[in-house]
């Protein structure tokens, strides 16, 4: 779809459609509850089904649970997905809470050989209104509209079609929730930020003098990754984690390895102190109702090189940046950061590099199937032949 993205939905079945077969039927088919995005929002969606669906059955299609004979809160009975096949299931509204892409397709080509009238678990997340990340449906949905312009022009400054057949594919999810919209882009998670395997396909090939520094570290894992993938070979790691448990766990698996820092702070565009949400998760973030007062610190006031940059600070991405405009203009760092919890993060993060450096390359690549693990990857062309 050369040069414009589509704003149109996937999905013709309505809100009210949904629920009134659900009603007519008696029951809703969740399809593997026990995945990794069900544990997430498996009490949120029983909640909501309990108020908008009051004496609709829910029924667990789960070879897990069902090994286990394990019925979870809320549901009324768990099957095995073998059942799925008996004719008695052929029409009924179901669910697909999965998250890893083979089962996904999976459950998507037995749903649709039982004549299942099926949802993604986004779509119901739509329905019922809880959030998709930070925002919910109506408004991710709403903020993609009114920001569709900026995202069309975006488009054209991307600099593979990789990139940009990545962006109309998240620009179709967040009309309506419909991962299917994905398929066609998504990436292996384990390539995310860098890569194990070496090659020049992927957006980021590691050197041997790399200064990295890690926003958002969380318990260490990107570093270690970073330590195989550069296969121990580099000139320094600045690692940044400022939830106090993130950052125990983190010095006790890292503290003691060849050119590494660890600094238990936030990083923003101001020094000082910030208002944080310390969960000890990777959700852990700077919150303006924090209940945790944690240092703070701008790159460009600890910093004095830094040739390759991760970033994943829960929206503060952008504030990052700024702070960092010094250290970026003068080493032009190639960066991997995220930019998808929030619609509009991805425009201000690259007006954020526009403010501070003209020439840019930008591309996208994204590794959930959810709304997770949208990466925009950074690197300067004329800086690299320079051998900055």
């Amino acid at each position: 779809m050369s040069g414009e993205l589509s704003m149109m939905a996937g999905n013709d079945m309505t809100q009210a459609d949904f629920l009134s077969r659900c009603e007519r039927s008696g029951y809703l088919l969740v399809l593997v509850p026990s995945s990794y995005l069900g544990g997430v929002f498996r009490s949120q969606v029983v909640a909501g089904l309990s108020q908008r669906l009051p004496g609709v059955r829910l029924i667990a299609v789960d070879d897990v649970l069902f090994a286990s004979n394990s019925v979870p809160d809320g549901f009324d009975q768990v099957i095995p997905t073998a059942q799925l096949k008996e004719p008695c299931h052929a029409g009924k509204p179901a669910v697909n809470c999965a998250y890893s892409l083979p089962t996904w397709l999976t459950l998507d080509h037995l749903a649709k050989t039982a004549q299942c009238i099926t949802l993604d678990l986004p779509e119901l997340l739509y329905l019922l209104d809880i959030p998709l990340v930070y925002q919910t449906g109506a408004l991710t949905r709403e903020l993609a509209m009114q920001h569709h312009a900026e995202f069309v022009s975006l488009r054209e400054r991307l600099a593979d079609e990789r990139s940009r057949k990545t962006l109309e594919a998240i620009m179709r999810l967040r009309l309506d929730g419909n991962r299917a919209a994905l398929l066609d882009v998504l990436c292996p998670g384990e390539q995310e930020y860098f890569s194990l395997y070496r090659g020049p396909e992927h957006p980021i090939v590691l050197r041997s003098d790399e200064h990295y520094v890690d926003i958002g570290a969380y318990d260490g894992d990107t570093v270690k990754k970073f330590m195989l993938a550069a296969r121990h070979e580099y000139a320094s790691i600045h690692a940044f984690e400022p939830d106090p448990a993130n950052y125990r766990l983190m010095h006790a698996s890292l503290a003691g390895s060849v050119g590494l820092h660890l600094h238990n702070q936030a990083v923003s565009d101001t020094g000082g102190h910030l208002a944080f949400a310390a969960h000890g998760t990777m959700g852990s973030r700077v919150e303006i109702d924090g209940t945790v007062q944690v240092p703070c610190v701008r790159l460009d006031d600890v910093l004095d090189v830094m040739t390759l940059l991760k970033m994943d600070v829960e929206g503060h991405e952008a504030r990052v940046l700024r702070g960092a405009a010094r250290l970026i203009d003068e080493c032009r760092p190639r960066m991997a950061i995220t930019c998808y919890h929030h619609v509009q993060d991805l425009l201000d993060i690259v007006a954020a590099i526009d403010g501070i450096a003209a020439g840019a390359r930008l591309r996208l690549r994204h590794y959930s199937l959810y709304f997770y693990d949208t990466i925009l990857y950074v690197d300067w062309p004329d800086a690299l032949r320079e051998g900055r």
